[in-house]
């Protein structure tokens, strides 16, 4: 039993001996607000809003369960807890024995509270946030009084990506010796991280280097991943150690870390995967590595977070890298709460169907609201025309009415779609292959009413004018290659590029399924021989 009378005599500030990280905590915890006599204050997490958490970190605890219990058995006291805690400080796990873990409980060492040094003062998980290194906080070093009564070891758990991902934390008897916890929760981070890198969705090669031929076989080597283009997209700490990374912003690309050329790298990992071979870096040393091409996972192989990025939405997806794209990415979600009508202009194949159908996915009002589409070009003539237009308007309510070729609508009939739009009715959208300027100076469409209803115009780029070419290329090849590993060269990059591609999207998407198919399903890059020379007989 914990009493009262057994915490420790309250002080003001650390003993002047303490670490300097802990008198600078103590001063946060009193910039806080807190009172080392601060009451307990035994607020949780309502049940739905912890498990709306631990859904968040899914993936985290998971992967981490394994090797957590690991650690709670090499650490061999009855007397400790094993603590997960997300980025925020909350504490989402907690294995140990049923005496201690309720003991624990009086203090709110538990799961759904929050441990961050603004309300709990200085203690390892919140301490481990701040500073981002393996903190140590033993008995009478804890900023409140109550919680005196523990020695707590944390160290934070780093993200792929960069950045904290969560702590991971020791927590025991202020009397209990912990003197071996540091190394051991040290390692276990790590064994998390390289799990979480390994198992990561993302990337098309992995690496694998060190020093030492026999260190490839630790589970604690260096870890890296590359895209096509040779982005680094994620890294675990001893590669970033040894790569001089910044652990929270690790980006980087391949040849700023290595001088083995990248075709040589991937034609290893494609050839001989995981047969060690000698990499050479910038400061001059031979490393030992192993490369594989990383296959598309699918959602069964791994456990996955049940809330998306928001770049995984739909419209997210359609930007890889443009800054135009981007910006009518950001366009769309601006105006999706008001039910204003939208334009779309751009050249054929340039992907203005499947703009709507993104935008339409991501922002409708409910499940089955809608998406009517006509093309106007097939319409009748006269009033037939204007009855099949209201029977789509009517079909599409609290929808999407795509409009297709709207120049080809008599004027009058494109005055009364916008003259009659208001928020009981589907949003319009329609679309021209031509610039809408030069529609409007030849009377091809009347826009009064667009622009009263406070319309918004979007101009989708052509693909030789896009910046993300290359990541269009790589994506169309993993979508049609159906999660197979297939390299695209850089010379089969640049032979595309002289294409004019007057097909855009739909022909890039064409051509690329032809190589492909023409390719055979053995095939791991795809090279210029590789692309039919007819494909160029029109080339700039």
């Amino acid at each position: 039993m914990i009493h009262a009378s057994s915490l420790p005599m309250m002080e003001a500030s650390p003993p002047t001996s303490r670490p300097e990280p802990l008198i600078a905590s103590w001063q946060r915890s009193r910039e806080h607000g807190l009172r080392p006599d601060e009451p307990l204050n035994d607020t949780a997490l309502a049940p739905g809003e912890l498990t709306d958490r631990i859904a968040a970190n899914n993936r985290l605890l998971a992967f981490s369960r394994p090797m957590i219990e690991g650690l709670y058995r090499q650490i061999g006291s009855p007397s400790s807890t094993v603590l997960l805690a997300d980025r925020k400080g909350m504490i989402l796990s907690a294995l140990g024995h049923t005496d201690f873990l309720d003991r624990a409980s009086r203090v709110a060492l538990r799961p759904g509270v929050d441990w961050s040094e603004a309300t709990m003062g200085t203690n390892a998980i919140g301490t481990a946030l701040h500073s981002g290194t393996v903190v140590t906080v033993q008995g009478d070093e804890h900023y409140l009084a109550r919680n005196r009564i523990l020695t707590c070891v944390a160290t934070p758990i780093l993200a792929p990506t960069g950045g904290m991902l969560g702590i991971l934390d020791v927590s025991s008897d202020a009397r209990e010796n912990l003197t071996h916890a540091e190394a051991l929760l040290r390692t276990t981070a790590e064994l998390i991280e390289h799990r979480l890198l390994e198992t990561l969705d993302d990337g098309f090669l992995t690496l694998h280097f060190h020093t030492r031929r026999d260190a490839l076989a630790d589970p604690l080597h260096a870890l890296v991943v590359f895209d096509e283009g040779g982005r680094l997209v994620a890294s675990n700490r001893k590669a970033r150690g040894m790569l001089g990374l910044d652990a929270a912003h690790p980006a980087t690309i391949y040849e700023a870390c290595f001088t083995t050329p990248w075709n040589r790298l991937v034609g290893w990992a494609a050839q001989a995967p995981d047969a060690p071979f000698p990499l050479y870096d910038l400061k001059g040393r031979t490393l030992i590595a192993r490369a594989n091409l990383r296959s598309r996972r699918h959602a069964d192989t791994a456990p996955r977070a049940a809330t998306a990025r928001y770049d995984d939405s739909r419209l997210g997806a359609i930007g890889r890298g443009d800054g135009r794209i981007a910006r009518i990415v950001d366009t769309l979600r601006n105006c999706a709460a008001e039910n204003t009508p939208l334009l779309i202009e751009g050249e054929m194949g340039t992907g203005k169907a499947h703009l709507v159908r993104a935008f339409h996915e991501d922002h409708k009002a409910t499940a089955d609201a809608p998406l009517i589409g006509i093309d106007c070009t097939a319409l009748p003539a006269g009033e037939a025309a204007e009855a099949e237009l209201d029977r789509a308007w009517v079909q599409a309510a609290n929808g999407i009415l795509f409009l297709v070729e709207i120049d080809a609508l008599p004027t009058t009939l494109q005055a009364r779609l916008f003259d009659a739009h208001d928020g009981s009715r589907a949003r319009v959208i329609g679309a021209a292959r031509r610039p809408l300027a030069e529609l409007r100076r030849e009377g091809r469409l009347d826009l009064r009413n667009f622009d009263a209803a406070g319309g918004r115009i979007i101009s989708l780029p052509p693909l030789r004018e896009r910046d993300d070419f290359d990541e269009l290329v790589r994506h169309v090849v993993r979508e049609v290659a159906g999660g197979r590993p297939v390299y695209v060269c850089p010379e089969a990059l640049a032979l595309l590029h002289r294409h004019r591609w007057p097909g855009n999207l739909r022909e890039l998407r064409n051509q690329l399924r032809l190589m492909l198919a023409l390719m055979g399903d053995e095939a791991s890059q795809l090279c210029p021989e590789d692309i039919p020379p007819e494909l160029f007989e029109n080339a700039a």
